[in-house]
């Protein structure tokens, strides 16, 4: 039928415009005017693809974590971009809610199928399927520590360490370990497995005497200091107390290595809370809360120091010796200690007396270090966004050099380690770099420091420490071993990018470089300023591990914040 108007008569007009209708949807023009979804969603694929491969092949050799960060971001933004074009694409075909359904349906399943257990040093985060068994070994509990229950071991080289380990990075704090007492393993089979167990959340390591190996754990709301048998990992004691550090990207539990002297372990917790505690019986000597005494609560020293509290105990002419920190915000009251000097504070190591506090700037997360520079015997500590030196008897500031840094942001972690005379190297990640600093003493005796050289390429020490062997210095650079020629700066060579082993730890036994793999295996690598030499690569523990591994002889002890194993290492002949 066709259209009329009111007197019957036919309109053309109408009939014309239903004719130019029907001949626009068969003309070719009209398939230009539905967007061409695939070529869309094409390119978008193409060019994230494009500029990760870009970021990651040229933004990683200065910060991987960067990298990785920027990365992600290019992908949610193509991935949101394509979900929207095919929201679109099928708004238009009468299907709008398919794509939320789908999108949502996806999320849900695959948040059933694997769980997130954090992120690695460089932000990568890591998933877990939620259903694979993993065989986690159990922890000793608590309450089970006790020498009174255990029936002794036979001294034999199983049960008594060949060497101490009395601290953080070996007995002389800088990471090198002069005498080997092992043979490198030919293959694993030939590094026996004393024992192995589960144990706290903390990225601690463990310091050894004789038979007995202490460390830091949490263990839920308790923060703990144990002490375990080398022998078989028997607990012998156990002293804790309600606290708690967690933080998102940080993780779990206590990061301070303990420090032995004599028959006394000193350990500071995330939290603050510091310990003297006699090593054969576990009994508090005396403790200190230093965020009561820095005029805090946690919450406040937690927004300031958000990854908690790492520095190892210095213990130096009867003094033990912690950063203190302390606000900053002049809206929150400190202490009259706090006000002193926040920088350092050091106990009188027999009775927990105070000695003095000293140094105005925050704290980081590195340990004060013994140096002697430009004649004087002195603490030097890296802070928020400073490097200091301190006189031992009163914490007077003796010098102090810019190293920027933010303890909430791109914090200092590294600690300070002497180079040569007059000389130390100080390193940092976050693309940060190293620098080579000179103290010297001017004419009425004040010392100066300058850097010598101070570069972004090499010695990028994020959570490891640098170690100086002659004129070579040894780190995890931005997650890649590495060797430099501390007089000029200059690489010598670089782990391979496919054995890269992330943000994990390093000791120097000797020749032989023992390293610890983010990922939980251990490398023995040939101490050589020309090449690189993998002698062995051992499995070990099997998820992320930050924490420093201990050489007591021939003794390996590895851990994270899930399980511990202690290696017995073939005897060198």
């Amino acid at each position: 039928m066709t259209d009329s108007n009111q007197d019957g008569v036919p309109n053309p007009i109408d009939d014309q415009g239903r004719q130019d209708d029907k001949l626009a949807q068969h003309t070719p023009l009209a398939v230009h005017r539905e967007p061409n979804f695939p070529v869309r969603i094409a390119v978008v694929a193409i060019t994230a693809g494009v500029v990760v491969f870009l970021l990651q092949r040229f933004v990683s050799e200065r910060d991987h974590q960067n990298a990785n960060l920027f990365s992600f971001g290019v992908v949610a933004i193509a991935l949101l971009t394509i979900l929207f074009q095919l929201f679109r694409l099928a708004r238009n075909h009468g299907y709008p809610l398919l794509i939320p359904i789908v999108a949502f349906t996806a999320a849900v399943v695959f948040a059933s199928l694997f769980r997130f257990e954090g992120f690695s040093g460089e932000m990568v985060p890591d998933f877990k399927p939620r259903f694979w068994s993993v065989n986690q070994p159990e922890r000793i509990p608590i309450a089970a520590g006790s020498t009174d229950s255990l029936a002794p071991l036979e001294p034999s080289e199983e049960t008594i360490a060949a060497e101490d380990s009395t601290g953080f990075l070996g007995n002389s704090r800088n990471g090198f370990i002069a005498k080997r007492q092992f043979k490198v393993p030919a293959d694993a089979a030939e590094a026996e497995v004393l024992w192995k167990q589960g144990i706290g959340e903390g990225w601690a390591g463990f310091a050894v005497s004789s038979d007995r190996a202490v460390t830091l754990e949490q263990r839920d709301t308790t923060e703990s200091l144990t002490c375990y048998r080398i022998g078989d990992g028997a607990l012998l004691w156990a002293v804790s107390h309600q606290a708690r550090h967690e933080h998102p990207l940080g993780g779990i539990g206590p990061r301070s290595t303990p420090t032995i002297m004599g028959e006394r372990v000193y350990a500071l917790g995330a939290t603050g809370k510091l310990w003297c505690i006699n090593i054969n019986t576990g009994e508090e000597i005396w403790s200190a809360d230093l965020l009561k005494l820095a005029g805090w609560n946690q919450t406040q020293s937690e927004t300031a120091i958000p990854w908690g509290r790492s520095a190892s105990p210095l213990l130096v002419d009867d003094m033990c010796i912690v950063p203190l920190g302390g606000p900053s915000d002049p809206a929150i009251p400190s202490s009259n200690l706090a006000k002193a000097g926040r920088g350092l504070i050091a106990f009188d190591a027999a009775n927990g007396e105070i000695r003095w506090s000293a140094g105005e700037d925050q704290i980081s997360y590195a340990s004060p270090m013994l140096l002697t520079l430009a004649g004087q015997r002195q603490v030097v500590i890296v802070n928020e966004s400073t490097v200091s030196g301190h006189h031992i008897d009163d914490g007077v500031v003796l010098w102090s050099f810019e190293w920027p840094g933010q303890t909430n942001a791109s914090a200092n972690c590294s600690s300070v380690v002497l180079a040569d005379d007059d000389r130390f190297l100080v390193g940092k990640g976050y693309g940060g770099g190293s620098a080579l600093v000179e103290v010297t003493a001017d004419a009425d005796g004040d010392l100066f420091a300058k850097s010598v050289w101070q570069s972004g390429r090499v010695l990028k020490t994020k959570f490891a420490n640098t170690v100086v062997i002659g004129a070579t210095a040894y780190a995890l650079s931005n997650g890649s071993l590495e060797a430099v020629a501390i007089a000029d700066g200059e690489q010598q060579w670089q782990q391979p990018r496919r054995e890269r082993s992330g943000q994990g730890q390093i000791l120097v036994v000797e020749d032989t470089m023992v390293v610890q793999d983010e990922a939980g295996d251990v490398l023995f690598v040939q101490l050589d300023d020309e090449q690189y030499q993998l002698e062995l690569r051992l499995p070990a523990l099997t998820s992320k591990t930050w924490n420093v591994p201990t050489i007591a002889g021939r003794h390996l002890i590895v851990r994270n914040d899930r399980e511990v194993i202690c290696f017995l290492l073939p005897e060198r002949e």
